[in-house]
């Protein structure tokens, strides 16, 4: 049941994984709206589900992630259910992401889409700060309009830093209302798949999606290493790219 878009709701939710010596990994959670729920953990690694405990998101609202990955440890993040930034009657809204990994650790968030309905203004920024040796695998989909819908607003921007300076600064405007060539076109699906490290990583490992045939894919090779796979589309049924497996 939606909520009154009156009522606008700030929001967070806060995972860590934390070392346990001897023992499982310990994940701590904080809710909101969102619900971050184990699924399983064992001595270097746990799978936690962010889970949706009502309509997000509506015009006013600002949801924020937290995400802590500590040293030598891994985590792997599953969304239940994809987001929707529905008509905001002309507020806008958020979705804040911020990301610590420590020092070798591995983060994989395989996350589902955000459908951006028609009248809908959202930002959706992710922030992230890698210590040496980490290393981020990310899926984002950002889907314009529901079916039968051009889709409304949405800013995507995307911050990561390691020890020696930024990785990745980039950021996407695009309108449904008002398609420009060269962003989205004739488009309504973007599908992205990042790789991500710090310094000093295993740059031996392939890259994620370097096994991917497809006329329609590209990829971007970032000047201080990593990579981007990325997809436009009509449907998100139709994209090549894979859920990321853990590296």
């Amino acid at each position: 049941m939606l909520r009154p878009s009156s009522e606008p709701a700030r929001t967070s939710v806060h995972v860590r994984a934390a070392a346990a010596p001897g023992a499982p990994v310990r994940v701590g959670t904080v809710d909101g709206l969102l619900a971050a729920r184990r699924v399983t953990h064992g001595t270097g690694a746990a799978t936690v589900a962010l889970v949706a405990q009502g309509a997000v998101l509506l015009g006013g609202d600002h949801v924020q992630v937290s995400v802590e990955v500590d040293d030598g440890l891994a985590l792997t993040l599953l969304d239940v259910g994809g987001t929707v930034a529905y008509d905001g009657a002309g507020q806008a809204c958020r979705w804040d992401v911020h990301v610590r990994l420590g020092v070798g650790a591995r983060l994989t968030w395989a996350g589902l889409p955000l459908v951006v309905a028609s009248g809908a203004d959202v930002t959706r920024t992710t922030t992230v700060r890698l210590a040496a040796g980490s290393r981020m695998l990310l899926r984002e989909t950002t889907v314009l309009g529901r079916t039968g819908e051009r889709g409304g607003r949405v800013v995507v921007r995307s911050v990561v830093h390691d020890d020696d300076g930024p990785v990745l600064v980039e950021e996407l405007t695009a309108d449904g209302a008002g398609p420009v060539p060269g962003i989205l076109g004739r488009h309504r699906v973007l599908d992205t798949l990042s790789d991500l490290h710090g310094t000093t990583a295993d740059e031996d490992d392939p890259p994620a999606g370097s096994d991917l045939q497809d006329a329609d894919l590209t990829t971007l090779h970032l000047e201080r290493g990593g990579t981007l796979v990325r997809w436009l589309g009509p449907a998100t049924h139709r994209s090549p790219l894979d859920r990321p497996e853990e590296p």
